[in-house]
């Protein structure tokens, strides 16, 4: 087997023979001699690839997503080695079902009123969920909240755990000084 490049790879009529070796690559973080850091990635730039991922259905929804991650160009991305390609791929898929795990532990609500929150229409924010975190920060801070996507992921999302922490707590406050 030789490690060809990716465009030389998409155009073999059969890979088999590649993908039974590579599929067994141990995860690498190391594409194009680039390193991905999710927590220095930009916020909206890691939602977006969360969005992203599930969605890919070809080489060229793969080819954006590791320029994104990369910071490289499409260009690059073709000449890179296979080997890089898989090792890297498995990097990327493991990181950002690592963030989607840890959002989902730290920031998710198991309030009472989550009924009375569902009643009142919760499912018509859903489109805007990657946005309305950036809009409570903002309105924290008084900044504008697309400009908060551009600050690195672990500073947003570091904030968003705390102010979700912070909430629980007031509220259980009122509960327990109205009691």
């Amino acid at each position: 087997m030789k490690n060809i490049s990716l465009k030389q790879y998409t155009l073999l009529r059969d890979t088999i023979a590649y993908d039974l070796i590579l599929d067994h690559l141990n995860p690498k973080n190391s594409f194009c001699s680039k390193q991905m850091n999710i927590n220095t990635m930009p916020y909206a730039n890691v939602k977006y690839c969360i969005r992203l991922l599930p969605k890919i259905s070809d080489w060229n929804g793969v080819c954006q997503l590791f320029e994104i991650c990369f910071d490289i160009d499409e260009k690059t991305f073709w000449k890179a080695t296979v080997t890089d390609f898989f090792a890297a791929k498995k990097f990327v898929i493991a990181e950002f079902e690592r963030a989607i795990i840890t959002e989902n532990k730290l920031l998710a609500s198991l309030s009472t009123d989550s009924h009375l929150w569902e009643m009142a229409g919760a499912d018509k924010l859903k489109p805007y969920s990657d946005t309305l975190p950036l809009l409570q920060l903002g309105k924290l801070f008084g900044q504008y909240p697309f400009d908060l996507g551009r600050k690195p992921y672990s500073e947003i999302f570091s904030l968003l755990a705390q102010t979700k922490a912070q909430n629980e707590v007031e509220a259980e406050y009122r509960k327990i000084s109205r009691g």
